[in-house]
């Protein structure tokens, strides 16, 4: 089913709204109208019947009122009834309404409203007076004939002119509202020929109107978000390349080397061992990289378990002694309490946490391993000796490596993990430069900070 058009939609609510301000303030002067009239009607009513009353006390014969009443009003709507006491009625009365409407339930000195058989409104007014000494009744009544034609006029205009405002809008609404929409197609051009190459421009925001700058403002954080990850994308690409290449070559050059001429068994072997070297580091690049993939996406089951935090640091550092003791580095362990964690993966990230401190620490020192425990959160820091390290905002980044770096050992994934890690157990990893150490560490549980700090690898 095709959906209504957004110019269809605000063109019917417009004109909803029309209707609704049309009828509403037609009523409104309707009623209005119809009060006043009625008002004046009622004055009219009672200022006639003081008049003829006022006539009798000062003389004037009963017989000769229906001159002077012919006079003052619309005998087509308008009645006069004179009782004497002593004489005969007086009347005056070409509406065609029956007299005995008039006598019913008189009350003199109260405006009475009633309809007739035809359904018209009939308001009566009966005073008492006097005429030569004799008491007399005074009646007098309107039918409400002119003001309902008047009132009829008024309905029939207030509509012709309702309907003609409804269609005019109906009209104009759809060319206003498309003229107000440009801004809409042309921001959607503008997103439309949004090419990779051209991210980095943003949404002229001075050319749309108030109500759009908020969708400007937000695609043009969107196209930052997306240049900033193009960016992130083609270099990592890039580094991937870089570091896929180097072993495939090296294999490759080995192998042709190896096959230009005749070689023992021996060294064939070699040949063989070197490769399958090569392979395995090529199968720990590629696992690194699914891992930070699947990280990425919050793909990885986390198996967590309460483990004791000096029991499994100890074990850490007895696995990599024996790379420690090349360099005469020693360990200073201060750790204590449990962690609850997926303890393989955090095993994995302090191994590359204390692996990148023994690389960069400097010979016959000392890499200290320190846990803290504040609130629900568990600080584990590992420091060696050295400089402050430059570019810290890049320290956790992918293929990354400090200038000291660039040729040792590593693919410049290990800090990378420790940050992935770090993120998928609610926390962060940070680096810190303190009295000559270089500090580097992860925080796990706990709240994360709006601002983290962003690291790196060393190596």
């Amino acid at each position: 089913m095709r959906k209504i058009s957004l110019t269809a939609r605000l063109t019917i609510i417009f004109v909803l709204i029309m209707a609704a301000a049309c009828g509403g303030i037609t009523l409104t002067l309707y009623g209005a109208l119809r009060h006043e009239l009625i008002w004046r009607d009622d004055r009219t009513l009672i200022n006639r019947a003081l008049q003829l009353r006022q006539l009798l006390q000062d003389g004037a014969k009963p017989e000769m009122l229906p001159l002077y009443f012919s006079r003052m009003v619309d005998t087509q709507q308008d009645i006069l009834l004179i009782r004497q006491a002593a004489g005969p009625d007086v009347t005056i009365n070409q509406t065609g309404i029956g007299l005995a409407a008039l006598t019913a339930e008189n009350q003199p000195g109260v405006l009475r409203r009633q309809r007739t058989k035809e359904g018209e409104e009939l308001t009566i007014l009966s005073l008492q007076g006097e005429s030569n000494g004799g008491a007399v009744t005074l009646t007098v009544a309107r039918l409400a004939r002119e003001r309902a034609k008047m009132l009829e006029q008024y309905r029939q205009e207030s509509l012709l002119v309702c309907l003609a405002a409804l269609m005019l809008g109906a009209i104009l609404s759809p060319l206003l509202i498309r003229r107000g929409l440009r801004a809409i197609g042309a921001l959607s051009k503008i997103t439309a020929a949004t090419h990779a190459d051209r991210l980095s421009d943003s949404v002229p925001l001075n050319t749309l109107p108030r109500e759009l700058l908020p969708l400007g403002e937000a695609l043009n954080v969107m196209r930052s978000r997306l240049a900033h990850d193009f960016t992130r994308l083609t270099r990592f690409a890039d580094d991937l390349a870089h570091e896929l290449r180097t072993p495939v070559n090296v294999m490759l050059s080995q192998n042709q080397v190896a096959l230009g001429q005749e070689r023992t068994p021996e060294a064939y072997q070699q040949l063989l061992e070197g490769n399958i070297e090569e392979l395995e580091n090529l199968s720990r690049l590629t696992d690194n990289i699914l891992f930070l993939a699947r990280a990425d996406h919050h793909n990885v089951a986390l198996r967590k378990e309460v483990f004791s935090l000096p029991d499994t640091l100890e074990n850490i550092t007895d696995f990599l002694e024996p790379l420690a003791e090349e360099k005469g580095l020693r360990f200073a362990l201060e750790a204590e309490g449990d962690i609850q964690a997926d303890k393989m993966l955090f095993q994995r990230a302090l191994v590359n946490l204390i692996t990148n401190a023994v690389r960069h620490a400097p010979e016959n020192t000392l890499v200290r391993i320190k846990t803290e425990a504040t609130g629900e959160a568990v600080d584990i820091a590992v420091g060696n000796k050295g400089e402050p390290l430059a570019e810290t905002e890049k320290l956790f980044e992918r293929f990354w490596r400090g200038d000291e770096a660039r040729n040792s050992v590593g693919s410049g994934l290990g800090l990378a993990l420790v940050k992935a890690i770090a993120e998928l157990h609610g926390g962060y990893a940070w680096y810190q430069h303190r009295e000559g150490e270089n500090l580097f560490g992860i925080r796990l549980g706990g709240e994360t900070p709006a601002r983290q700090g962003r690291a790196g690898e060393q190596a």
